[in-house]
């Protein structure tokens, strides 16, 4: 029973007895040779390397030792396709746990040292690439064999297996997420150029972008990310698996965020393209979902983001994903208020307050006088608050001009108060402000004095109290 041979290993594990976690995965090893049970070899030789590393810092290559030769002695395609991903992975952790000490070796050129331990970074890397490469390599027997068939050593969700159901799906999409990873500071508009590709250019559909020919070199790994998205939507669009194919392109798009001014000017325009194609099918929540991450800063477009944000939910309301939607229209329909103005009025002043909000209906402010000290640095004090002694001394009914619940507006008030002393307003909305930790209170005095100070010789501060209005000495 595998499942419970593993459940023993993650006892011993969150035990920290990494002795017995190692006994046990070598018995799982030794079962699963036995019953010719792949992908259980893979998950206990995965596991048996980190438990010898853990028992002996020495033994840190002894996984890749041993995946070689099991990649060696495998006759069964699918099965080496997975042990070159499991290496090309392995590879790339190696390198990134040492990469302080890898990172300050002389690159080497033309010569691989026998002990891995005297590797460059750049041999890391062309590591990685041969071995992800490979990974992909057998397409046809890769998209005939189920992604469940290896379900010991790869993680199933329901999402996965509706829309990536093939170990050619998955052995693509997590080549790509390791190639994101050796990256590094490459400028990929120049890598582009290389290949006479100008950025504008991966702006296009999936069945444009498809045509473009990267040819990437070993060492060009910036390339690699969207070779490999080329033909995994190459293989999806054959398969015409177009909802696939869809949801891949939209994570390609947003891969071109490293090509900043090129995914801000093309990105929108493309995803508005790909809305009108799929508008009326319910994955269009995809990319509605993406034209508002793009969009949500853009206060110009707030309207026009807000109505289509509402229609999508109205058109797809059962839509397993519909929650992101209905998120982005409560962040973006938040109710929210702001009261700014002078702490301290004169006593002949007026006492104008601006308040800023978006979406509330209705907005009144309680008037008190404060009877304890007050401490401006401490104004929103829980502390303050709680021990306050105040009278209550009026309701202040503030008209709002009504707006969209989406804008913002602003609009201003007076206070009719002329007794000197200290006052607090204390508001209430409709609906009540969402947001935590947003202002509800609002502190000023009434006096007709003012305090400055100066520095008049070492250690000796001159305070003047002078009149407010007029500034003449008191």
């Amino acid at each position: 029973n595998y499942d419970q041979q593993w459940k023993t290993v993650a006892d011993f594990e969150q035990k920290s007895l990494p002795k017995s976690a190692s006994q046990e995965v070598n018995n799982i090893l030794k079962q699963a040779v036995a019953d010719k049970n792949s992908p259980q070899v893979i998950k206990a030789l995965i596991h048996q390397g980190k438990y010898d590393l853990v028992l002996d810092a020495e033994c840190d290559t002894t996984i890749f030792q041993n995946l070689h030769s099991m990649l060696e002695k495998s006759a069964n395609t699918v099965e080496k396709s997975v042990l070159h991903s499991m290496l090309g992975e392995l590879y790339l952790q190696y390198y990134q746990n040492s990469r302080w000490e890898i990172d300050e070796r002389t690159e080497l050129k033309g010569f691989v040292p026998q002990d891995m331990k005297e590797w460059t970074r750049d041999i890391f890397f062309d590591k990685v690439v041969e071995h992800l490469n490979a990974s992909v390599a057998s397409r046809k027997e890769l998209e005939n064999a189920q992604v469940e068939t290896f379900a010991a050593v790869v993680e199933l969700g329901k999402d996965s297996r509706r829309f990536y159901p093939t170990m050619y799906d998955f052995l693509a999409l997590r080549a790509i997420e390791f190639y994101k990873e050796i990256e590094g500071d490459l400028d990929l508009s120049r890598s582009l150029a290389t290949k006479n590709i100008s950025p504008k250019e991966l702006f296009v559909s999936a069945n444009e972008f498809v045509k473009l020919n990267f040819n990437p070199q070993p060492e060009e790994y910036n390339l690699w990310a969207l070779e490999t998205y080329k033909k995994h939507l190459t293989s999806l669009l054959d398969r015409k698996m177009h909802s696939s194919a869809l949801l891949t392109d939209l994570k390609r798009i947003d891969y071109l965020r490293k090509l900043r001014n090129a995914h801000d000017i093309y990105t929108l325009p493309l995803l508005k393209s790909m809305l009108q194609e799929w508008e009326e099918e319910p994955i269009s929540v995809e990319i509605v979902d993406d034209i508002a991450g793009f969009c949500q800063n853009d206060f110009s477009k707030t309207k026009e983001l807000y109505e289509l944000l509402q229609s999508t939910v109205h058109k797809f309301p059962k839509y397993e994903r519909i929650s992101m939607i209905e998120n982005r229209i409560y962040r973006l329909t938040e109710s929210r208020l702001t009261v700014e103005g002078d702490n301290t009025f004169a006593k002949k002043s007026d006492k104008k307050l601006t308040v800023k909000y978006q979406n509330l209906k209705k907005l009144s402010a309680k008037l008190y006088r404060l009877h304890t000290p007050f401490s401006p640095a401490y104004r929103n004090s829980s502390e303050q608050q709680k021990n306050e002694v105040k009278t209550f001394i009026r309701t202040i009914q503030i008209p709002l001009p009504q707006k969209p619940p989406y804008e913002s507006a602003e609009t201003d008030f007076t206070i009719d108060i002329s007794d000197f002393g200290t006052y607090k307003l204390e508001f209430e909305s409709e609906p009540t402000n969402q947001k935590e930790n947003e202002q509800t209170g609002f502190y000023f005095s009434v006096s007709d004095l003012a305090v400055f100070s100066r520095l008049s010789a070492k250690e000796t501060y001159e305070f003047f109290a002078v009149n407010r209005t007029t500034g003449e000495p008191i």
